[in-house]
């Protein structure tokens, strides 16, 4: 499955380049602005646009819905995800998102994103040629549904498509359109490259006009590291959109602690007459930045700041609700530890009825026989308190691997975005409970103390 998906995708892309080349420097002219829907160019999520745009090889959160699909493998469990977005004077848009991933390595999403227009004055051109207002006003609006679709069919490898129905209305006209994305993600050690194809689909047509969708292209790679201590990730992509000249974005983002992220980007565009990101008169051109706060593991709010020269500033900000499922082995854990207490008990139960019957000839027979039961029941209770303890200890794991480096960070679930239990210093070893997830391993220390840890840091022993 995975080498046609790569085929077909590559089948897509190197003959679109290749036009978009000829475009540019043969005999052939593109125009910008000849494609239709341009709200489609626009990203979405502050936590990406803070990065300079630079996503697709990160994508590991609602937001993978629109930078690339294959992403969604990365979230665990339940995620909702809000945006809103004040883009421009007159010109804001909000994002909704669902991601629900019912089993390992496949997540299913369905997201809502709309920009509205606020209302202008209607003008005609009369037969001099001037503009001359009507009186009247109307308004735009671009809607756009996506279901996505997600699987990692091995380690390290994930794919993912999105369906789009899009609608753009201007005062009274509608047009319709059907696309589709395509997106690979695939981790390498501590490096992650992405690579997806974006609007391949119809165009749109305004009474007796047809243009075609923004057709984009975006190759991407970030990697993972630790500077003082602090994790922080470098991301690098390139985008290309067939009517205009390509970007380079760049970002960085450092995790400060816990619950505080820090984020910046900037964007280098080929082509300085495009207004649609940012002026190329403005001082702070191509930079962004932002940060995250996530208080709890189920709770994040993310906020990018973006300047758009002699338009302004957009503010972007979102809200990330997670609701994570128990892990089945930790399930299976609790439920081992009674099963085991409640063997003994009964045995506890059964031995007292027997302890009971010579007590009751004690008063016929003999004293001494009425010490054996006691001694008994002092032998039993000690097994029953020692072995809880010895099963919540630790657990059989299914290898055991060593830490690589320094300052590798136990989390409390399978990413980032949880909370940190503790630093590991290189050489310790660890006994590895759950291997099945795509990035992280479930891991014991020898303490008993158990967490997630990237595998990117560990090796078996």
């Amino acid at each position: 499955m995975m080498y046609w998906f790569l085929i077909i995708l590559t089948s897509i892309i190197f003959p679109s380049l290749s036009m978009a080349d000829q475009g540019t420097n043969g005999n052939a002219t593109i125009k910008r602005g000849v494609a239709g829907a341009q709200f489609l160019k626009i990203g979405l999520g502050p936590r990406a646009m803070a990065l300079g745009g630079a996503y697709c090889s990160l994508a590991d959160d609602a937001a993978a819905v629109y930078w690339n699909p294959a992403g969604l493998t990365q979230i665990n469990g339940y995620e909702l995800a809000m945006m809103q977005n004040n883009w421009l004077p007159g010109i804001g848009s909000g994002f909704i998102s669902f991601v629900y991933s019912p089993e390992e390595k496949v997540a299913y999403a369905c997201s809502v994103n709309r920009m509205d227009v606020d209302k202008m004055e209607e003008a005609i051109i009369d037969s001099t040629g001037n503009y001359k207002k009507t009186g009247n006003t109307f308004g735009a609006q671009d809607t756009m549904l996506i279901a996505s679709y997600a699987k990692s069919p091995s380690k390290g490898i994930s794919l993912g498509s999105n369906l789009k129905f899009i609608q753009q209305r201007i005062a009274e006209e509608k047009s319709f359109a059907v696309a589709t994305d395509l997106g690979m993600l695939y981790q390498m050690g501590f490096l992650r490259l992405g690579v997806v194809a974006q609007n391949l689909g119809t165009g749109l047509k305004f009474v007796e006009e047809r243009v075609r969708l923004p057709i984009g292209y975006r190759f991407g790679a970030s990697i993972e590291g630790n500077i003082r201590g602090k994790k922080t990730l470098g991301i690098i992509e390139t985008a290309t959109w067939l009517e205009e000249a390509s970007y380079l974005s760049l970002g960085v983002e450092s995790y400060l602690n816990s619950w505080l992220t820090y984020r910046a980007g900037y964007r280098h565009e080929k082509d300085t007459n495009d207004r649609l990101y940012l002026h190329k008169k403005s001082i702070l051109k191509g930079f962004s930045c932002g940060f995250g706060l996530s208080p709890s593991p189920n709770y994040q709010v993310d906020y990018a700041f973006v300047p758009q020269g002699d338009f302004g500033f957009t503010h972007m900000i979102s809200l990330q609700m997670r609701f994570v499922p128990k892990p089945v082995k930790e399930e299976g854990v609790k439920e081992e530890v009674p099963s085991e207490v409640e063997k003994v008990l009964p045995a506890e139960k059964a031995e007292k009825p027997e302890v009971k019957k010579p007590a009751v000839k004690e008063e016929v027979v003999k004293k001494p026989e009425v010490k054996k039961p006691v001694e008994r029941e002092e032998v039993i209770k000690k097994p029953v308190i020692a072995a809880p303890k010895e099963v919540k200890k630790l657990q059989e794991p299914k290898y055991m691997v060593v830490v690589l480096s320094d300052n590798v960070t136990l989390w409390s679930g399978p990413g980032v975005t949880y909370q940190v239990i503790t630093t590991l210093n290189k050489g310790t070893s660890l006994r590895v409970l759950d291997d099945s997830k795509t990035w992280y391993y479930h891991v014991q220390l020898e303490s008993g103390t158990m967490g997630w840890v990237s595998y990117v840091f560990v090796g078996k022993e």
